[in-house]
Protein backbone atom coordinates (compact mmCIF):
# COMPACT_ATOMS: atom_id res chain seq x y z
CA UNK A 1 0.00 0.00 0.00
CA UNK A 2 2.95 2.71 1.06
CA UNK A 3 4.32 1.64 -2.36
CA UNK A 4 1.58 2.37 -4.22
CA UNK A 5 1.39 5.79 -2.12
CA UNK A 6 4.97 6.63 -3.49
CA UNK A 7 3.85 6.17 -7.27
CA UNK A 8 0.55 8.38 -6.91
CA UNK A 9 2.72 10.72 -5.17
CA UNK A 10 5.30 11.18 -8.00
CA UNK A 11 3.57 12.70 -10.90
CA UNK A 12 2.41 16.07 -8.09
CA UNK A 13 5.98 16.42 -7.05
CA UNK A 14 7.23 16.50 -10.53
CA UNK A 15 4.53 18.95 -11.29
CA UNK A 16 5.17 20.95 -8.28
CA UNK A 17 9.25 21.46 -9.43
CA UNK A 18 8.18 22.17 -13.04
CA UNK A 19 6.57 25.46 -12.15
CA UNK A 20 8.93 27.09 -9.18
CA UNK A 21 11.43 28.93 -10.21
CA UNK A 22 10.77 29.80 -13.50
CA UNK A 23 10.79 33.30 -12.55
CA UNK A 24 13.62 34.59 -11.21
CA UNK A 25 13.40 35.66 -7.97
CA UNK A 26 15.25 39.28 -9.31
CA UNK A 27 12.26 39.45 -11.43
CA UNK A 28 9.85 40.10 -8.90
CA UNK A 29 9.14 43.53 -7.14
CA UNK A 30 7.42 44.57 -4.04
CA UNK A 31 5.63 47.45 -4.27
CA UNK A 32 4.10 49.11 -1.05
CA UNK A 33 4.09 46.25 1.51
CA UNK A 34 3.10 47.23 5.20
CA UNK A 35 1.68 44.76 7.71
CA UNK A 36 -1.82 45.93 8.94
CA UNK A 37 -3.07 44.87 12.18
CA UNK A 38 -6.32 42.71 12.06
CA UNK A 39 -9.28 42.55 14.68
CA UNK A 40 -9.19 39.62 16.68
CA UNK A 41 -6.00 37.23 16.26
CA UNK A 42 -3.34 38.06 13.47
CA UNK A 43 -1.91 40.54 11.47
CA UNK A 44 -2.32 41.10 7.56
CA UNK A 45 1.02 41.25 5.28
CA UNK A 46 -0.43 43.74 2.34
CA UNK A 47 0.87 45.66 -0.81
CA UNK A 48 1.20 45.21 -4.39
CA UNK A 49 3.68 42.92 -6.50
CA UNK A 50 5.22 43.54 -9.96
CA UNK A 51 5.81 40.53 -11.78
CA UNK A 52 8.80 41.56 -14.45
CA UNK A 53 9.15 38.24 -16.59
CA UNK A 54 7.47 38.67 -19.80
CA UNK A 55 6.45 35.18 -20.72
CA UNK A 56 5.16 33.74 -17.44
CA UNK A 57 2.05 34.23 -14.70
CA UNK A 58 3.29 34.77 -11.39
CA UNK A 59 0.92 32.70 -9.29
CA UNK A 60 2.40 32.39 -6.05
CA UNK A 61 5.49 33.21 -3.96
CA UNK A 62 7.61 32.10 -0.95
CA UNK A 63 9.09 34.59 1.89
CA UNK A 64 10.83 35.07 4.48
CA UNK A 65 9.70 37.54 6.88
CA UNK A 66 12.34 38.57 9.92
CA UNK A 67 10.95 41.45 12.01
CA UNK A 68 13.64 43.04 14.55
CA UNK A 69 13.12 45.15 17.43
CA UNK A 70 15.80 48.20 17.15
CA UNK A 71 17.09 50.71 19.29
CA UNK A 72 19.21 53.79 19.39
CA UNK A 73 22.44 53.38 20.25
CA UNK A 74 23.37 56.57 21.68
CA UNK A 75 27.03 56.19 21.86
CA UNK A 76 27.82 54.56 18.37
CA UNK A 77 24.98 56.61 16.46
CA UNK A 78 23.06 53.22 15.14
CA UNK A 79 20.56 51.56 15.83
CA UNK A 80 20.99 47.56 17.37
CA UNK A 81 18.60 45.09 16.28
CA UNK A 82 17.42 41.52 17.50
CA UNK A 83 15.11 39.16 16.24
CA UNK A 84 12.01 38.95 17.45
CA UNK A 85 10.53 36.37 15.12
CA UNK A 86 11.29 35.17 11.97
CA UNK A 87 8.46 33.20 10.06
CA UNK A 88 8.14 32.11 6.45
CA UNK A 89 4.76 32.46 4.73
CA UNK A 90 3.10 31.06 0.85
CA UNK A 91 1.37 33.53 -1.05
CA UNK A 92 -0.89 33.02 -3.28
CA UNK A 93 -1.75 35.35 -5.81
CA UNK A 94 -2.06 35.61 -10.18
CA UNK A 95 0.09 38.29 -11.64
CA UNK A 96 0.30 38.08 -15.37
CA UNK A 97 3.57 39.21 -17.47
CA UNK A 98 4.59 42.41 -16.81
CA UNK A 99 1.54 43.35 -14.29
CA UNK A 100 1.26 44.25 -10.57
CA UNK A 101 -1.17 42.61 -8.55
CA UNK A 102 -2.35 43.69 -4.53
CA UNK A 103 -2.39 40.87 -2.65
CA UNK A 104 -3.33 40.41 1.25
CA UNK A 105 -2.11 37.58 3.00
CA UNK A 106 -3.16 36.90 6.63
CA UNK A 107 -0.01 35.92 9.54
CA UNK A 108 -0.51 34.63 12.81
CA UNK A 109 2.60 36.20 14.67
CA UNK A 110 3.33 36.03 18.30
CA UNK A 111 2.64 39.26 20.32
CA UNK A 112 5.48 41.04 19.69
CA UNK A 113 7.07 43.66 23.01
CA UNK A 114 9.82 45.99 21.26
CA UNK A 115 11.63 48.34 23.21
CA UNK A 116 12.94 50.26 20.37
CA UNK A 117 11.37 50.21 16.96
CA UNK A 118 10.06 47.47 15.07
CA UNK A 119 11.57 46.24 11.70
CA UNK A 120 11.14 43.75 9.65
CA UNK A 121 12.99 42.73 6.43
CA UNK A 122 11.27 39.64 3.43
CA UNK A 123 13.63 37.13 1.44
CA UNK A 124 11.65 35.75 -1.77
CA UNK A 125 12.23 32.31 -1.28
CA UNK A 126 10.69 30.71 -4.56
CA UNK A 127 8.54 31.70 -7.30
CA UNK A 128 5.78 29.74 -8.63
CA UNK A 129 4.34 30.23 -12.48
CA UNK A 130 2.86 28.71 -15.11
CA UNK A 131 3.69 30.05 -18.61
CA UNK A 132 1.20 31.59 -20.71
CA UNK A 133 -1.75 29.25 -22.82
CA UNK A 134 -2.16 30.22 -26.48
CA UNK A 135 -5.13 31.66 -26.09
CA UNK A 136 -4.25 34.14 -23.30
CA UNK A 137 -1.53 35.53 -25.60
CA UNK A 138 -4.10 36.63 -28.64
CA UNK A 139 -4.93 40.10 -28.92
CA UNK A 140 -8.99 39.26 -28.33
CA UNK A 141 -8.14 38.15 -24.85
CA UNK A 142 -6.19 40.76 -23.64
CA UNK A 143 -7.62 43.22 -21.54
Amino acid sequence: MTLIGFFVSQPEEEKTKKVRNLIPIEQVEFIAIEFQPRPGVGQELVGEILNHSSSYALTGLGIRLIIKDCIENNEESQKICSVLEETQADLSLFAPPKEKRKFKKRLYLRELHARGDIQWEYVILYTETRKRRFWESLPFFQD
